[in-house]
């Protein structure tokens, strides 16, 4: 029996398919699957669509007329968000974390002007203290102009965004089933925490406990992590009245591959970017799913991962913001 979700507007190009890396697979010794989620249509591409299906189908029941969210200047969520906006005809304003006052047209920044987005460009210290207050000036702005509009946080990761990745989860167990396998080691890159969270959701909703799910963080800390996914779990929970304990759950997290912070990458995760690259034609960015794939390939070979276990990478996009890091490549 499947599970009952909220209402939803489809956006993606759903279900993306599961491949298998057949030369990383032999080298390594294990079953090595790739969730092919940066396929969910390449000008909306990643993960970020799936929770954008139901976060932007509560913002047109609530009669929105301008989607509101924020991220980094690269922001794959922001772009996927002004895209989204764009084919739905609702005006999109962008809350951007920036040093530079006017940061150069290149990557996921050259699209979200493409999409006709509007924008709000803050500093580190002020976006921090805004978003914690989920930026009323700009919001209070907007509604002074007449604009009706509805805020949620970056990278979606809300209880309701949360469905998207439960659903992918159902999805991916569905898939893995006709392949015939029937358990399997999900890994993850952990940014914001609403795609793990809404993996263990979708695995504790269809009664799954024998796949595990591993995030690698690309910021903050472990401890960070646990709070906050156990604080959207929990939420999730609350609203829609799941009848489990959120608080039983817990989270496998790996802190060990983030390098000198969010965004900033490091040779060793360019050279696995590369590799992969040219063995398996798989493009991956040095912001998330870079650093989770550098971090897999890394713990397998430690021996930290089960040969005997089918291990299936969620491949959550972010290829245009591979553009604005090009002169970290060394070729």
């Amino acid at each position: 029996m499947g599970i009952r979700y909220p209402k939803r507007i489809a956006l993606g190009n759903l279900p993306t398919p599961i491949q298998k890396l057949e030369r990383l697979s032999h080298e390594l010794g294990v079953a090595l699957y790739v969730k092919r989620d940066d396929l969910t249509g390449m000008e909306l591409s990643g993960n970020k669509v799936r929770k954008l299906e139901f976060l932007i189908a509560e913002g047109l029941r609530k009669k929105a007329d301008t989607i509101v969210t924020c991220g980094g200047v690269q922001s794959n969520h922001c772009r996927a968000t002004a895209a989204v906006c764009a084919r739905l005809g609702l005006k999109c304003h962008l809350i951007l974390r920036t040093q530079a006052p006017a940061p150069p047209f290149d990557g996921n920044l050259l699209l979200d002007h493409l999409f006709g987005a509007e924008f709000t460009y803050l500093p580190q210290p002020e976006y921090k203290k805004s978003e914690d207050l989920d930026f009323p000036e700009v919001l209070d702005g907007l509604r002074a102009k007449g604009r009706k509009p509805f805020y949620f946080p970056v990278g979606g990761s809300v209880a309701m965004g949360s469905w998207g990745y439960a659903r992918a989860f159902e999805e991916t167990a569905r898939q893995l089933e006709k392949l015939g396998i029937q358990k399997a080691h999900m890994v993850v890159a952990t940014g914001s925490g609403g795609t793990h969270v809404g993996l263990v959701l979708g695995r504790r909703l269809l009664n799954k406990p024998e796949y595990r799910i591993t995030g690698f963080l690309v910021c903050d800390t472990v401890d960070y992590f646990k709070k906050k996914n156990a604080e959207i779990l929990r939420d999730t929970a609350d609203r829609f009245n799941l009848s489990f304990n959120a608080d039983d759950e817990s989270f496998d997290l790996n802190e060990h591959y983030i390098g000198p912070g969010y965004a900033l990458p490091y040779p060793e995760l360019m050279d696995t970017i590369k590799m992969v690259g040219r063995k398996e034609g798989l493009v991956l960015d040095p912001v998330y799913t870079g650093k989770a794939f550098h971090g897999l390939l890394s713990e397998i070979k430690k021996g930290a991962f089960p040969k005997d276990l089918p291990i299936v990478f969620i491949h959550t996009g972010g290829i245009f913001g591979l553009f604005s890091q090009k002169e970290h490549f060394r070729f």
